[in-house]
Formats: structure tokens, C-alpha cells, sequence
């Protein structure tokens, strides 16, 4: 008897609007979306996009690749995304809003149109798009904020999803779900709209198990909104006066308020150990914090004195001196007290 299995791969953030469409392809786990993941425009898959930016948010790069917005309760809001088919064949998509979390730095849409107060916000005009080879399709998100909606920030992402069956003679047949979307991050309260802050908490060199030296920064969301931190590291003042740098953040990391993580920079093996003077500049949209440490690179392990023989030999000479000589000593002054000066 044949089984259907269920396979899934999953995904990436929308892009930004002046970019080419973000592609579905393979991520890290199931439902996460890193704060950096971006699929690249490659033949043979699909993607979604953001199309509309609101023009209060135009100055903050993570309104051009993600819905990021701050509403009053009973408000109403537009979103046109495109749906993208880069396939050499008919593609199937479905488009639907899905809850989301922040935890451990990710970003996590859910799978399987989990019910939020978000997703019970949004529609989708075209829910089910049929798209045919290289073809391109506007559709259209709307948020619907009830006029009691409680203050505080929602997460969620527009995904857009294709499936597939996939059946080998004789073998189990296969549900492929592959998945790509676009975050939301949407704001609801009453007057103006919540602060952004983070604060650099810690800057700490060392080396990672391969041996390459690293910067751990570590950060704490301290406003009301969530943030995708990214920036780089610069090294000066180092072993002959040397500069390094600016070294990229390797990956990046999401914090909802009142969450901590790292962010990490991986240099060159050839870095010196140092000491150097590190400045990390740290930014998530408009926002952005710099902080500065003295760091080494060395590692911080206790270590073996290896001296040589010859070396040994004459220390164990000298210090039998000492002990002839310290005996002497001692004999004399006991010799004294006992029988007073001759």
C-alpha cells in the first residue's frame, strides 16, 4: 500500500522593491526566516515580493523588503505583493497570511495557516493564483485593524505556497510544499507609533572551533518594536599600529522587545591576536547604536612552560646552593641564641 509523504522546503524573506523577485528555495529549518534570508532569482523556482511601501516608512530599508507599519485601531491598509513564476511549467501558488515568532535571533513563520490575531486581519484578493511560465501576478494584501484592537506589536508573514506530488515506480509517492514569503511586522496602538532601541551590552574577541578569529556582540532589544540587526566591526590601534576592516556581520539577527542575542563577525585567519580597539556599528532601519572594546583574538586556555634541559639543570644547582646556604644560616643564628656572643 502507497503513502503519501509530506516533504517540505522552505524559504525566504521578500525583497526589497528595486530587486529582482525573491525565490522559494531551501532555508536553514522548516517555517524560519532569518533576518538576512533572501532567495536568489534563479530559473526553475517561484517567489513573492512587496510592491508598496508606505511613504512614512520609506527612509527604514526593512519597509522595502517587509510590511513594517504602525496603525491605529480601525484602520485599513493595502498591500499589492508579486507573485513570480520562474519555472518552465504551470505553477499552482496558494497565498494566504500565516502567524509568526520571534525566538533565538529567528524570525519563524508558521506552517499550516496557523490562526493569529494578525491572520484573522488580513486577506488576500487572490488566495489561489495559477501562474503560467515566467508570468508575473499582482495581488493584493488588506489589514483590517478592529477599532478594539489592544496596543502592542504583531508578527506574521505572507506566504506564498506551491505543491507538488511527486511519484517514482515503486516507490512511496511524495508531497513536496515549498514555501517563501514576506514578514509582517505591524504596530497597533493609539497616538504616535512605538520607540525602536537596542543597546550593545558586550564586545568579545576570541576564536572559533576552525581556528578564525571572531567578534561576539551582544545586543538587547530595550524598545517597544522588533528589530533585524545588521552592521560591521572595524580594528584599529592593533599590533604595529595596524587597522583591520570593516568586517560584515556574517548573519543577522532578529530581537523582539526585551530579547538579548549575538551577532557575530568572522575575520581572516591571518588577524593577529592583537590587542586591538574593535568599533561596532550596529543598525536596524533608521536606527543605530556603535559601541567600542579593547578585544584579543588569542585563545584564553592555560598552557604548558617548556623549558629546556640545560636550563633545568642549572636551576636545580642553584637552588641546591640555596638550601646549603639557608641551613648555614639557620645553624649559626640557632647556635647564637643558645650560647650568647663569644
Amino acid at each position: 500500500m502507497r503513502r503519501a509523504l509530506c516533504s517540505l522546503a522552505v524559504l525566504a524573506a521578500g525583497m526589497c522593491l528595486a530587486a529582482p523577485a525573491a525565490m522559494a528555495s531551501p532555508a536553514r529549518s522548516a517555517g524560519s526566516m532569518g533576518p538576512a534570508d533572501s532567495a536568489s532569482a534563479s530559473p526553475g523556482s517561484f517567489g513573492i515580493r512587496l510592491v508598496d511601501i508606505p511613504v512614512t516608512e520609506a527612509a527604514d530599508g526593512r519597509a522595502w523588503r517587509y510590511i513594517v507599519d504602525f496603525l491605529h485601531p480601525g484602520t485599513v491598509i493595502h498591500r499589492r505583493v508579486a507573485v513570480d513564476n520562474r519555472t518552465g511549467r504551470l505553477a499552482h501558488v496558494l497565498v494566504y497570511a500565516d502567524a509568526a515568532t520571534i525566538k533565538n535571533g529567528d524570525f519563524i513563520g508558521d506552517a499550516g495557516q496557523t490562526p493569529s490575531d494578525l491572520t484573522t486581519w488580513t486577506s488576500v484578493a487572490q488566495p489561489e493564483l495559477t501562474l503560467e511560465p515566467g508570468e508575473t501576478v499582482m495581488d493584493m494584501v488588506t489589514m483590517r485593524v478592529p477599532a478594539d484592537a489592544v496596543r502592542g506589536e504583531r508578527y506574521g508573514v505572507i506566504w506564498a505556497q506551491e505543491s507538488s506530488r511527486v511519484q517514482q515506480p515503486g516507490q512511496f509517492a511524495v508531497l513536496e510544499v515549498s514555501r517563501v514569503g514576506v514578514r509582517v511586522y505591524l504596530a497597533v496602538g493609539p497616538g504616535g507609533p512605538p520607540p525602536t532601541n537596542f543597546a550593545i551590552t558586550s564586545i568579545v574577541g576570541g576564536r572559533g572551533p576552525g581556528g578564525s578569529p571572531q567578534v561576539d556582540v551582544k545586543v538587547r532589544d530595550t524598545g517597544e518594536r522588533a528589530i533585524d540587526l545588521g552592521g560591521n566591526v572595524r580594528l584599529s590601534n592593533g599590533p604595529g599600529n595596524a587597522s583591520a576592516g570593516p568586517f560584515p556581520f556574517q548573519s543577522g539577527l532578529t530581537l523582539a522587545p526585551g530579547q538579548s542575542g549575538t551577532i557575530k563577525a568572522i575575520l581572516s585567519k591571518s588577524t593577529p591576536d592583537g590587542p586591538w580597539q574593535a568599533s561596532v556599528t550596529l543598525q536596524s532601519g533608521i536606527t543605530t547604536r556603535q559601541g567600542r572594546a579593547v578585544i584579543q583574538f588569542a585563545n584564553l586556555q592555560a598552557s604548558a612552560l617548556v623549558v629546556p634541559r640545560g636550563t633545568l639543570i642549572a636551576a636545580g644547582v642553584l637552588v641546591a646552593i640555596l638550601a646549603l646556604t639557608g641551613w648555614a644560616v639557620s645553624r649559626r643564628y640557632r647556635y647564637r641564641t643558645r650560647y650568647g656572643r663569644i
